[in-house]
């Protein structure tokens, strides 16, 4: 009985950590909420495991009403395939761009001195052959 009672409450930080971020597509909020939370130590990590071990391990079944509904869905999507390939294709590459600027903007890159050698191993290599 005390298993499911586990279950019951990680479900719920969960779910409501995903709640608090309706606004934001994919709980985007929630997530970031989530892990705010582990960090100050308001939700332990024991609380959530394994009601998350039991979401990922069945994270497939999770796919199948999506999977249904665009099968349904096929004459309309075949009739906007340009529309929906071209929408895709600027969102792939939104992404990369935001991502690789963002990346090159947080981790500037290390100013490289060839005349020091690069690692300790070299240091000491250069040192004994003198």
């Amino acid at each position: 009985m005390l298993e499911y009672i586990d279950y019951l409450t990680g479900f719920a930080i969960l779910t409501g950590f995903f709640l608090l971020g309706a606004p934001i597509p994919g709980g985007v909020l929630g997530l970031i909420l989530f892990f705010l939370a582990l960090q100050a130590g308001l939700v332990k990590l024991k609380w959530v495991e394994r009601v998350a071990r039991l979401l990922l391990r069945h994270m497939v079944l999770l796919f199948v009403p999506l999977t249904v509904g665009l099968m349904e869905m096929g004459p309309l999507l075949s009739r906007q395939a340009v529309a929906i390939t071209a929408s895709l294709l600027v969102s792939v590459a939104a992404v990369v761009l935001t991502t690789g600027l963002l990346g090159s903007w947080l981790l500037p890159a290390e100013p490289q001195n060839e005349t020091e050698p690069q690692n300790e191993t070299a240091m000491e290599a250069a040192e004994a052959s003198r």
